[in-house]
């Protein structure tokens, strides 16, 4: 195959799969929530509504729907320093709204010329984010090649490019998740890469200045990535000869430095006098008690976890970490990215929630893809160089993890994957599949393989609840065919008083393999993901636990096998049927290590403390 038509193929399949994921599924996300919503606040603050002291209070005639309204609403009230001398404290920087500006604003010229209601919130304004998300990702992919032709073959360097974007997570928040920070921070790496080669090619102040302003912007939007100053200082320096001209460098060009550092000031500058205007202070630290862990790092979590980790959602860059060691292909850059890509690990990681919810995989690391770039091309030579075999065999697997990135991005976009709350017996299990069994449910929730009812055979009720004592207020009458009586936990209340506790017994379990837990459920409210009713069971020897498993219950009421209306109808794990009384059950292994009087539990845990009626709490035996 030639190296032109090997390009055409490449670049027309990616095209198609993107077209497709994009119609399919990216048109009709939403935009106007999370931390999107909140970088995009400084927009139709500053130029529609005039509030930003307060930018959660709307006007009520601007027919802005009630679910934005809310998100915005929760996204003040979640936001650690949200009140600050009676003013809303925006947690995020202005960084990303200044890059989104463009495209707000076309959406807003168009809103008004068309008459509509320019708000800043209708269907325009979304598919501008939208489309501004796409634009720096191509942007970015765009520069990046550049940067790599510099070094490899235009074939090769495409070929790198296209990999990243449809083998990593960049393919989702560049057609997806728009209005997070990602793509952008993307886009300006492999800006502040190609401005650095260029600087040191042919220095000038206006190189200085377009650097450092590139590098501010960086900052501003992410601040811990200030480390980005470490590229154009570290570029070319691979020996001692190259820390040389490196000096040389810097003190040849000091106005150069002079104006570097005001370009960079100069993108911190609005932010500064925004704090200062509703704290009282240049500096302010908007992310309240959130802070970085630095004595307790969560790296191999972060890399390798299928909660939201790095590689197992885009696994492509497996082989970019591996390419580091190949010196002889990235000597410009080996000082740089030795340096720069471990401190960076380290510092997202090190951030108290290393798993960076709302996302799919590890969305920080998007951020270097451009630098990663280099070994991954460096190692894509090195293969070049091999047998047919070899070739082979990397080709097929490449091409495995595209299509295992592009089919997690399809799973998450139909609701039937969340990436922070994943497990890796969960991802495997259900590889490709866009369709969820109750035991799949099951196994997200506790990373083990549910056997089929069929499979096992009951060897011994250990423990049942039924509730049927209505000498107390928890006690209500049951309301399903079973009759009877339920307990009622009520707001406010994290645990049901009976749990359900019997002591292993060695004879009695014999050969017995599972132990089974099961409820009759009843849920009144919507609970988030994070503050739901979980079926716990509980193996504990000594008080300490040795097993720990749990069950959501909110999302498979009317969905066990079973126990549903509609059979075969596609469920996804945001399922809610209020008011509908259900069964929920899931089976655990038996420990192999598990000791003669350890004490297995089981019971209900409402983590958001919200109403849940339950009934018929049972601890069963399986073999």
């Amino acid at each position: 195959m030639t190296n032109k038509l090997l390009r055409w193929l490449t670049v027309s399949l990616t095209l198609i799969i993107s077209l497709f994921f994009t119609s399919q599924y990216g048109i009709k996300s939403n935009t106007f929530y999370g931390d999107a919503l909140g970088y995009y606040l400084y927009l139709p603050s500053t130029f529609i509504y005039h509030n930003l002291a307060h930018v959660d209070s709307l006007p009520g005639d601007k027919k802005i729907p009630d679910g934005i309204l809310n998100n915005i609403r929760t996204l003040g009230q979640s936001q650690p320093a949200y009140m600050v001398n009676g003013h809303y404290i925006n947690q995020y920087t202005y960084g990303v709204a200044l890059m989104e500006l463009p495209f707000f604003m076309a959406a807003h010229v168009y809103e008004l010329a068309t008459g509509a209601r320019a708000n800043g919130y209708t269907k325009p304004y979304e598919y501008a984010l939208k489309l501004g998300a796409l634009v720096y990702a191509l942007l970015g992919m765009l520069l990046t090649f550049k940067i790599l032709k510099r070094y490899f073959s235009a074939t090769l360097s495409l070929l790198t490019v296209l990999a990243i974007f449809t083998g990593s997570n960049l393919f989702w928040f560049s057609l997806s998740q728009a209005g997070m920070s990602h793509p952008i921070i993307f886009f300006l790496y492999a800006l502040l890469i190609y401005l650095s080669i260029i600087l040191h090619e042919r220095p000038s102040l206006r190189m200085f200045m377009f650097t450092g302003l590139t590098a501010g912007l960086i900052t501003i939007i992410r601040p811990s990535d200030i480390i980005c100053l470490l590229i154009p200082l570290l570029y070319n320096v691979y020996n001692g000869e190259t820390i040389k001209n490196k000096a040389r460098f810097i003190a040849g060009h000091p106005l150069g430095l002079l104006l570097f550092a005001l370009s960079f000031a100069a993108a911190l500058i609005p932010q500064m006098l925004y704090w200062n205007a509703y704290t009282g202070s240049f500096l302010y630290y908007s992310y309240g008690s959130q802070a970085f862990l630095w004595s307790d790092p969560k790296i191999i979590p972060g890399l390798f976890y299928y909660k939201n980790g790095w590689l197992p959602y885009s696994m492509i860059m497996v082989f970019s970490l591996t390419g580091l060691v190949l010196y002889k292909y990235i000597k410009p850059w080996a000082w740089c990215l030795w340096l720069l890509v471990p401190l960076y690990v380290y510092i997202i990681y090190s951030w108290y929630c290393y798993t960076y919810i709302n996302g799919f995989g590890s969305r920080p690391m998007i951020h270097i893809y451009p630098l990663l770039a280099l070994p991954l091309a460096a190692f894509m030579r090195y293969i070049s160089g091999r047998k047919m075999p070899v070739r082979f065999i990397f080709a097929a697997v490449c091409l495995f993890f595209i299509s295992v990135n592009v089919s997690n991005c399809m799973q998450q976009a139909n609701r039937i994957l969340c990436s922070e709350n994943s497990n890796m017996v969960f991802n495997m299990q259900t590889l490709y599949k866009m369709q969820l069994s109750y035991r799949d449910f099951v196994c997200m929730d506790n990373g083990e393989v549910q056997p089929r009812n069929d499979e096992v055979v009951k060897v011994s009720t250990l423990g049942c609840q039924d509730y049927n004592d209505s000498s107390s207020d928890h006690f209500v009458r049951a309301e399903q065919p079973a009759g009877g009586y339920a307990y009622h936990m009520l707001n406010g209340e994290e645990y049901q008083p009976l749990p359900i506790k019997v002591a292993y017994d060695k004879q009695k379990f014999g050969d017995a393999r599972w132990l089974k837990g099961s409820g009759k459920f009843k849920c009144t409210t919507g609970a988030s993901e994070y503050e739901g009713h979980l079926l716990t069971m509980n193996i504990v020897r000594n008080d300490k636990t040795i097993k720990w498993k749990a069950c959501k219950v909110d999302n498979k009421i009317g969905i066990a096998e079973g126990n549903s209306d509609i059979p075969n109808k596609k469920i996804d794990i945001d399922h809610f049927e209020a008011g509908k009384w259900g069964t929920v059950y899931f089976y655990i292994k038996i420990p192999e290590d598990i000791q003669q009087g350890d004490i297995i539990s089981l019971d209900m845990w409402s983590v958001g403390k919200i109403e849940i009626y339950l009934d018929d709490l049972c601890l069963e035996l399986y073999k």
